[in-house]
């Protein structure tokens, strides 16, 4: 899903360069699940793309270059979301030019659920 490719941030808007189904969403200590009717994050779909807004309680710029990440756990768009095997990791890693790394976890990185 996301292997060699990047994001991109922009205002308040973290975009993903592919369409996926978001299950969790953690950043600044907080861990997300709800995405419909939640105040602090509203999702977009197009064919390519899945953008994350993230309301001013959650200020995307406080993640830029401060070695914090934004974690997410996703699934494919059509794969099935009780299916825990089709669930995936991910760590996202904003920078000032708008760019976003998006990586697979390695073993030895905390990532709490």
């Amino acid at each position: 899903m996301a292997e060699d490719k990047k994001g991109f941030h922009i205002g308040q808007r973290l975009i993903l360069p592919f369409r996926c189904q978001l299950i969790k969403l953690i950043f600044d200590n907080e861990i997300h699940t709800e995405m419909v009717g939640n105040p602090d994050i509203k999702l977009h779909q197009d064919p390519r793309n899945t953008s994350i807004y993230v309301t001013s309680r959650g200020r995307l710029s406080n993640f830029i270059g401060r070695y914090k990440y934004i974690k997410l756990i996703v699934c494919e768009w059509d794969d099935d979301l009780c299916d825990v095997t089709t669930h995936q990791k991910l760590i996202c890693e904003l920078h000032d030019n708008h760019e976003v790394d998006i990586a697979v976890p390695s073993e030895d990185t905390l990532f709490v659920e």
